[in-house]
């Protein structure tokens, strides 16, 4: 688990000028910046809360990374958190 690169993207999205934007335009231009796994990258992509998760991301910065994303609460863990 990529922790540091996980939790500099969530705060950047959330606080970097522009880097939402740019994010949603393409996620593809923005990842390659973050020490992350591909299959990291691939999850937060799909905005797989549940994968990340389980893979050890800290459920504060996951949530705020979701919300950031556009995921709603209730959305987050379609199956449970932990399936």
């Amino acid at each position: 688990m990529s922790i540091v690169g996980l939790n500099r993207l969530a705060r950047d999205l959330e606080h970097a000028p522009g880097l939402h934007e740019r994010f949603a335009a393409d996620p593809g231009q923005v990842l390659p910046g973050y020490a992350l796994t591909e299959e990291e990258r691939s999850a937060v992509t799909r905005r797989d809360a549940a994968w990340l998760l389980r893979a050890g991301m800290n459920p504060v910065a996951l949530r705020n990374l979701m919300v950031t994303l556009g995921v709603a609460h209730h959305e987050m863990y379609p199956e449970g958190p932990l399936t």
